[in-house]
């Protein structure tokens, strides 16, 4: 029986939520044991409800003390947690590992936040003159995360452009890589391409978590794009995952799309998310970097028509029939929209060569945590 000590602390909302619940599926009622370590976040917390019975499944939830307090508990409290539990392998879910003096077995550290390894963000901090803001939240954390993922001789990442970006920080020939699927590509899993009739009501879908006021988001590419929009004449309605409220203390949103926007707020029922995937909608991403991008993922799943920007994971990812534009140039998003509507190129055959193309590249990966644990202990003998 194998044990294994799962840090999830650096787990809050959004896609880590949506990746930490597929992870816990993954490893239900096996035969190996996982001590998991979490935040008390309502999130994460809704999703151990979900798995708390499981008898393989011991979980350990921590208040959120900030960042110095998960610190110390990830490399002082850990080692105490790996000598009286006999674990044999911790798993870092959050991009952060522990000392190798501290804790003598061997990490797997998942990388599925690339804010900190992205010298294209760096560049967008700057055109901004964002200075203290890029230090305070780009260059501190990178310097610990840098640190701390140099303690991790095995490292799990999403698609190959995470590699790609780490290497440009961290010396990765002594690493072993896994890239590993976290999304469902068997055919269930995908709806037929969804009816476009662009005389009728033309639906903008815009999905994103509590932090769309960060510059990495580029939330404001969406609105300056919309704005332009409003004034063409064309029936068409904004469904945004964010409330009125939080949209209207934020300094980006324009009041003049209030009468067209339903403001939803946080959705975590699937069944609610998945009707927002209906006829004649966009789905309209401009996350200057992401891992996956899980929501544009979701789109492409659901069958409707989807735009992202101009970026090495919008390439590596979703493929080269993916409608792309420049990333902080909203005319261009403006364009890409005009092209959708205005184009004779079919949006099913668009839709179904952009599902094609992730089961292709997803079908290539790992596909269960368990036999990457496995491989690991197996290099370690």
């Amino acid at each position: 029986m194998v044990k294994v000590l799962i840090n999830s602390l650096g787990i809050q909302d959004s896609g880590g939520v949506v990746v930490f619940n597929h992870f816990l599926y993954e490893i239900k009622n096996n035969s190996s044991e996982f001590l998991i370590v979490c935040n008390s976040g309502k999130f994460v917390g809704a999703v151990i409800e979900q798995y708390k019975g499981y008898r393989n499944l011991r979980f350990v939830v921590l208040k959120n003390r900030g960042f110095v307090y998960r610190l110390y508990y990830e490399n002082f409290i850990f080692k105490r947690l790996v000598k009286d539990n006999e674990i044999q392998l911790v798993y870092n879910f959050s991009g952060s590992a522990q000392l190798n003096f501290l804790i003598h077995i061997p990490q797997l550290t998942k990388v599925h936040n690339l804010l900190f390894y992205s010298r294209n963000l760096d560049a967008v901090y700057h055109s901004k003159k964002a200075y203290f803001e890029w230090f305070k939240q780009v260059f501190l954390k990178r310097l610990y995360f840098k640190f701390m993922l140099n303690q991790s001789k095995y490292i799990e990442v999403q698609s190959n452009h995470v590699q790609d970006c780490l290497s440009n920080f961290i010396d990765t020939k002594n690493k072993i890589f896994y890239e590993k699927s976290d999304i469902d590509v068997c055919n269930d899993a995908f709806s037929p391409p969804k009816g476009y009739d662009f005389s009728k009501k033309i639906k903008f879908l815009y999905i994103v978590g509590p932090h769309f006021e960060s510059i990495h988001k580029n939330f404001f590419t969406f609105v300056d794009a919309l704005s332009v929009f409003d004034g063409l004449n064309i029936d068409y309605e904004i469904n945004v995952t964010l409330t009125k409220d939080q949209l209207h203390n934020s300094g980006i949103w324009d009041y003049a799309l209030d009468s067209k926007t339903n403001f939803l707020g946080y959705i975590s029922d699937q069944e609610k998310m998945t009707e927002l995937f209906s006829d004649n909608t966009i789905l309209i991403s401009t996350s200057i970097i992401e891992t996956l991008g899980l929501h544009v993922i979701e789109g492409i799943r659901s069958g409707v028509i989807t735009i992202a920007p101009n970026e090495s994971y919008a390439r590596a990812v979703y493929g080269d029939n993916m409608i792309l534009y420049d990333t902080l140039d909203s005319n261009s998003l403006l364009n890409a929209i005009q092209f959708i509507l205005k184009s004779d190129v079919s949006h099913s055959a668009l839709i179904l060569s952009l599902q094609d193309r992730l089961k292709k590249s997803e079908t290539a990966k790992y596909h269960n945590i368990l036999d990457i644990f496995e491989e690991v202990l197996n290099v370690q003998k």
